[in-house]
């Protein structure tokens, strides 16, 4: 039986697992986790490359490429890249990108920085202006606050609010649909996102200290990180976050984690592949496998370190498991490519 090994992020401090997701990215910015098949797109900074990381290719490159790219959000089926280059967002085409809104760009380059989205808008701070903008998918600006030092990283919360890291103002701060602003909290230099997690803790990246921090707790949820940036969940619950000057991606699990094999795994038919089950300190959730293609189940998830399934005999260079297991924190993703 092939079995899956856990690859750890080095020279990462925490109290919790934390997985190697990707390595040898350029310059990785923001993030997206991509609910529909748990892959997670990363812009890369340094080339202008968006990074597609998880699923049977484990990284891909989209073909667009948007200088500078800096946040990420998604209306529908449509993404949207903020290109702190030429201070625009953009959105992606099948072919290319369009350019959704312009803002005045400032002679040092610093232009906008982290975007989000609602179900019908975007939320873009216009960081080097100090303002934090309502546009609809039309690239009209619906609402415009201003007040902010330099608006980095925005976070949509239920209820019309929305969670400001202020990264010249070291602070996190909510803004509500009616324009008011509170001060959550503050000592946190060079905020440059922010995020509220499933539990209610919001968490902030601070680059130059190189840590993750639960800004509710005042703890550090991870440290020694390179100079880190992109800031996210998957879909049961774990910390996503990029390290800029480690080219990487990470997973923090909180809950659990599922390990697949090395790409093009060579198998002999019939024979089994296990998939590892990483679990955070505490989490005894029940697994579930929610649906599976291209294999059966011999072996059903469990308080065990594994699971095993048997891939159907594959008559192509290549051939593709996909195994979507879930729990009460929600579900994971695992793919992974095999032949015989």
């Amino acid at each position: 039986m092939s079995a899956a090994a856990a690859k750890r992020a080095p020279g990462v401090t925490s109290s919790n697992p934390v997985l190697l997701l990707a390595t040898g990215l350029n310059v990785p910015d923001d993030l997206l986790y991509m609910p529909a098949d748990g892959t997670v797109l990363v812009g890369e900074h340094g080339n202008g490359h968006i990074a597609r990381v998880g699923g049977p290719s484990r990284v891909a490159r989209l073909r667009q490429v948007v200088p500078e790219a800096e946040g990420i959000a998604q209306i529908g089926s449509t993404v949207y890249i903020a290109d702190q280059l030429h201070a625009r967002v953009v959105a992606l085409t099948g072919t290319g990108v369009r350019t959704v809104l312009q803002l005045q760009p400032v002679p040092s380059g610093e232009n906008l920085d982290g975007i989000a989205a609602t179900s019908t808008q975007l939320i873009v701070p216009d960081s080097p202006h100090g303002t934090v903008l309502f546009v609809d998918a039309a690239g009209h600006v619906t609402a415009r606050y201003g007040g902010f030092s330099r608006p980095a990283g925005v976070w949509v919360e239920p209820g019309g609010r929305y969670l400001i890291a202020d990264e010249n103002a070291a602070a996190v701060f909510e803004l509500r649909s009616n324009g008011s602003v509170t001060k959550l909290a503050g000592n946190l230099p060079g905020a440059d996102d922010a995020a509220r997690a499933p539990d209610g803790h919001v968490l902030a990246i601070l680059p130059g200290l190189g840590t993750l921090r639960d800004v509710t707790t005042g703890h550090d949820v991870a440290s020694g990180l390179r100079n880190p940036q992109g800031l996210g969940f998957d879909g049961a619950q774990n910390v996503l976050v990029t390290e800029s000057d480690a080219g990487r991606l990470e997973l923090i699990v909180k809950t659990f984690a599922l390990q697949v094999p090395a790409p093009a795994v060579r198998l002999v038919p019939g024979q089994g592949v296990c998939l590892g089950i990483l679990r955070a300190r505490g989490f005894a959730g029940r697994l579930t496998i929610e649906s599976v293609s291209g294999a059966t189940v011999a072996t059903q998830p469990s308080a065990a370190a594994s699971f095993e399934v048997v891939p159907a005999p594959c008559a192509q260079a290549t051939c593709t498991v996909s195994v979507v297991v879930g729990s009460p924190s929600g579900h994971q993703f695992a793919d992974f490519t095999y032949r015989d």
